[in-house]
């Protein structure tokens, strides 16, 4: 009786273990961290540009913090993971840089009122947005910017980055990914700006 009370009593130590202990989850997100210039600065008249829709590799649509490995398999990590829908964050850090780079209020993540639709409309296809920890981050991209509410195409063009990560942090990765959209957006807020100034 006493064995079988002092194996009962081990068992259930082990099981509280186990449930109090590991690692915690560790949130990230990216955001805005853009300057504006005079190639960049749409002055002048008021316009209003929509950014979006955006859309990521279907592996990215993960909640955790999604890498490369070398050979080219994906490194998944559960407690590492993003702070909201990354297609989403995405999209808003977008938006919130080409405000700033074009000096305009009136740009908008999608998606948006229906009512009240942006002049201009950019919409974004992500072929790749991911790399290596400890290695490369790589963004590419095509675009299409339409004009007329949406209605009539203007525009077509990609993009295409890479950044070294600092080290195989995970902080480094986001770091990287952030720095590679603001390179986007520097790019793209140019090349919109001299399309729709012909």
């Amino acid at each position: 009786m006493n064995n079988s009370l002092t194996i009962v009593l081990g068992v259930l130590l082990l099981m509280t273990g186990c449930g109090s202990s590991g690692p915690k989850t560790q949130f990230y997100s990216l955001f805005p961290n853009v300057e504006p210039d005079a190639a960049t600065v749409i002055s002048g008249e008021q316009l209003s540009f929509g950014i979006g829709p955006v859309v990521l590799p279907e592996y990215l649509d993960n909640t955790a913090l999604v890498s490369r490995s070398s050979a080219q398999q994906l490194q998944v990590s559960g407690v590492h993971a993003w702070g909201g829908d990354l297609s989403s964050t995405v999209s808003r850090v977008m938006a919130a840089n080409l405000a700033t780079l074009w000096q305009q209020d009136a740009v908008w993540a999608f998606p948006w009122d229906t009512r009240a639709r942006p002049i201009y409309q950019v919409r974004i296809v992500f072929e790749e947005f991911s790399g290596e920890r400890g290695g490369e981050a790589v963004l590419k991209a095509r675009w299409v910017l339409f004009g007329d509410g949406g209605k009539q195409e203007i525009s077509v063009g990609s993009s295409q980055f890479s950044e070294q990560t600092q080290d195989n942090s995970p902080q480094a990765y986001v770091a990287a990914l952030n720095l590679l959209l603001k390179n986007f957006c520097n790019d793209l807020a140019v090349k919109i700006k001299k399309t729709i100034s012909k």
